[in-house]
């Protein structure tokens, strides 16, 4: 009896994966789009508006997740700035490209946790009221723009990572989607780290749509060296499969297609040489194959200013490689 039990557990073992595998069903068309961050413009020492400008004008996305940072929109407690992402969706309803917004404190690019300095000052209870104060004022603020086609609720909430930057509770994000869900009807994006997250818990807080990072070579800092990822494109299907069985997510997009390098220092301190090593058209057509190969129905490329920066030193390569994957 114990035998035939341990048999039944071993079958369902081997045949569970299969199972979960062909429960999502990649996309025939895979759609393009860029991330965009007005603070990684400015510190590679350039105009952002000039620059998202240019972006659109001659690069043509039609697909665009902004990040809307907290110490943007409320550098002093109650006063808001709009003006800088009223110009990003302005610009992109113009020309009816559609744009995933990011809200919340924890936020795409070092350091990760993105909010004011006033924010450090508050306590806990005060930290996540004055949260979901701005998640309100914002969505209030911004839902008019016809160019947003969803929203995104906090980054990779449970991956704690930067400088002071732990996961959000998960008892808060629930109250910080339902919240956002109570002021606006477009769906809402949840995300996790596609090589370290486990997919469910995000799955469970109540997005609709779910987000994954794709990056194939970073740094490493504890080992002080350079790793590639050894994930199978299977693996991100068989997770998908997963999500989409046990919760009532059925939409998956790849937020982060990696397109720059992952910098051990910074842009300023890696000799171009050793940039186009770890970046380059070889390199970056090598991880469009990859996120093909997935088969996620939308793609972000993570990068699109180190390419406007690398056009600007004489390098434009990736801007043109790029060009060329977003006119498909």
């Amino acid at each position: 009896m114990i035998r035939r039990i341990l048999l039944l557990v071993l079958v369902i073992l081997l045949i569970s994966p299969v199972f979960f595998y062909f429960q999502f069903q990649p996309a025939s068309k895979i759609r393009w789009g860029l991330n965009f961050s007005i603070e990684q413009a400015s510190y590679l020492g350039f105009d952002w508006r000039q620059m998202y400008v240019e972006i659109l004008d001659d690069l043509k996305p039609k697909r665009l997740r902004i990040m809307a940072y907290w110490e943007i929109l409320e550098p002093v407690p109650g006063r808001f700035n709009f003006g800088d992402i009223d110009f990003l969706l302005e610009e992109a309803e113009e020309r009816n490209v559609q744009a995933i917004l990011v809200l919340g404190q924890k936020q795409p690019r070092w350091p990760e946790c993105h909010h004011p300095a006033w924010y450090e000052n508050l306590t806990v209870p005060e930290q996540q009221a004055a949260v979901l104060a701005m998640l309100q004022t914002a969505v209030n603020h911004f839902k008019p723009f016809s160019s947003i086609r969803a929203w995104q609720v906090e980054n990779e909430p449970f991956f704690p990572y930067g400088p002071r930057c732990g996961s959000v509770p998960k008892d808060f994000l629930k109250q910080e989607l339902a919240l956002v869900k109570s002021l606006d009807a477009r769906p809402i994006v949840v995300t996790d780290s596609g090589e370290k997250g486990d997919w469910l818990r995000t799955a469970f807080a109540g997005g609709e749509v779910f987000g994954s990072t794709m990056y194939r070579q970073v740094y490493h800092d504890k080992k002080q060296r350079y790793i590639r990822y050894p994930i199978p494109p299977a693996l991100y299907r068989l997770k998908a499969g997963i999500v989409k069985t046990f919760s009532n997510i059925d939409e998956f997009i790849g937020v982060e297609l990696q397109g720059e390098p992952w910098f051990a220092t910074d842009v300023f301190q890696t000799p171009w040489a050793r940039q186009a090593e770890l970046m380059n058209p070889r390199i970056f057509s090598e991880y469009v194959e990859y996120a093909r190969r997935v088969g996620f129905a939308e793609n972000y490329f993570w990068g699109v200013e180190w390419w406007y920066w690398a056009r600007a030193q004489g390098h434009p390569e990736l801007w043109d490689s790029a060009k060329q994957i977003l006119s498909d």
